[in-house]
């Protein structure tokens, strides 16, 4: 029986481990964390739980409008322990699957010691076959006081006791905006301090430059164009044109993006090669050592639970020598704002600089009647098309989360557009908004 071990136990490391399992490998997970990784025990569940509670209270708030008047009772630490109550039972879920598929699982740190084996917990282990999903850790600004007793990380931001009266987030990322949004709504007075002239300077522009007085409007401080010079104490200084400001909060958390994690990993010395932003991989994930495979954060690439996972399954695919057809330059990415935002494929910028040509379709949710209906008419869905194929598509509205994964089947079925511009969609849905773009 071949043998994996796999590091690190995110979303890149447990789901491909059931999997290898139950294609009869003998599995070793490793992990000096927590079972689950980041994304659940402190990133994507515990933010999305909080999410949750935000959008209950917005609506509560904008509930006059439907003539339901009530008053909000927020009770912050009850929000937290829902939070971790959800934690910890899919923790225990991952580890009810874990026994049952007979999959050894370690709590340590491995080090490799040669290119077959690596030591965890004074253990000396060997495989046919090595899994990197190591991950990332969060990026700090080299700056001034940046170790002060205010600064946190997102981390610290999902585990706090007490409800901060204000904040300052240092970076306008999907982390920074989204725990901006959140605590804006549990009632902290929040400031945004971002580098870049427009917030999540990656996706499409038209968003980016929309969200600034989105957040603008529902009560946050948003600073763009801002270089943070130091921190004193409670106090961020940074740069605006030409000037120096200022702003004073009650917790500074820094939000300038993560790093791919390899601390005390011996991959250099057992001559896996890597470069500042993370391991080198060729396109089945595997490095320079053709038994090691690398996946997720600690590639510096593409910094999603998913596409760790789905990484995980092409890698797992290639050791097995069965056939893998994941298309991983069509991977959706969400943002939980409000509204929210989702994007797949390539924004309009991108591919004017490779195509010749590219038609733009267009639909706005205020057009929509189930978008009027709910109050949620702030939004737009956008589609780049070329030679009738689409190539991306970006999403800003109520439940783009949701509405995304239907472009993505559209671009999956390897279809041109105008093949579904006689699609029935249900009325009155969010989906009609679609509809719409692609009738366009």
């Amino acid at each position: 029986m071949k043998k994996i071990i796999i590091i690190g136990a995110g979303p890149g490391g447990y789901e491909v481990a059931i999997e290898a399992a139950k294609k009869g490998l003998d599995v070793t997970l490793i992990d000096k964390d927590e079972l689950g990784g980041t994304c659940l025990n402190y990133g994507c569940i515990p933010t999305k739980t909080l999410y949750r509670s935000a959008e209950l209270i917005k609506s509560s708030n904008n509930s006059e409008q439907f003539g339901v008047k009530s008053s909000i009772d927020f009770d912050f630490t009850q929000a937290m322990e829902n939070k971790d109550s959800i934690v910890d039972n899919l923790k225990k879920g991952i580890e009810f699957l874990i026994n049952k598929n007979e999959i050894r699982y370690i709590k340590g740190e491995a080090t490799f010691i040669d290119k077959k084996s690596l030591k965890v917990n004074d253990e000396v282990i060997s495989g046919d076959y090595f899994l990197i999903a190591t991950g990332s850790t969060v990026k700090m600004l080299e700056i001034d006081g940046i170790d002060s007793k205010y600064v946190v990380t997102s981390k610290e931001m999902l585990s706090l006791k007490k409800l901060p009266k204000s904040l300052t987030v240092i970076g306008g990322g999907v982390v920074g905006v989204e725990l901006a949004s959140i605590y804006n709504q549990f009632g902290t007075e929040v400031t945004i301090l971002e580098y870049q002239k427009n917030l999540l300077g990656f996706i499409e522009e038209d968003i980016s430059k929309r969200l600034k007085p989105i957040l603008k409007k529902q009560g946050i401080n948003v600073v763009t164009s801002a270089e943070v010079t130091k921190v004193d104490k409670d106090t961020v200084y940074y740069n605006l044109k030409g000037s120096e400001l200022k702003v004073e909060s009650e917790l500074i958390l820094m939000s300038c993006g993560r790093k791919s994690y390899i601390d005390n990993l011996g991959i250099s010395e057992i001559g896996i090669e890597f470069e500042n932003k993370g391991i080198n991989v060729n396109e089945n994930y595997q490095t320079n050592l053709e038994h090691i495979y690398a996946v997720g954060d600690v590639l510096g690439e593409t910094m999603l639970a998913h596409t760790a996972t789905f990484q995980s399954y092409k890698a797992l695919a290639h050791m097995l020598g069965e056939e893998n057809s994941t298309n991983f330059s069509m991977f959706p990415a969400c943002v939980f704002t409000f509204p929210e935002i989702a994007t797949i494929g390539l924004t309009k910028k991108q591919a004017k600089e490779l195509f010749e040509t590219i038609e733009i379709k267009k639909a706005v949710y205020a057009a929509n009647g189930k978008a009027n209906a709910m109050g949620a008419s702030e939004g737009f869905v956008q589609l780049v098309i070329n030679d009738g194929f689409i190539v991306g598509a970006s999403i800003l509205g109520y439940s783009a989360s949701t509405i995304i994964h239907e472009i993505a089947i559209i671009i999956e079925s390897g279809k041109r557009l105008v093949e579904f511009k006689d699609m029935i969609f249900a009325h009155p849905t969010l989906s009609e908004v679609l509809a719409l773009a692609i009738r366009e």
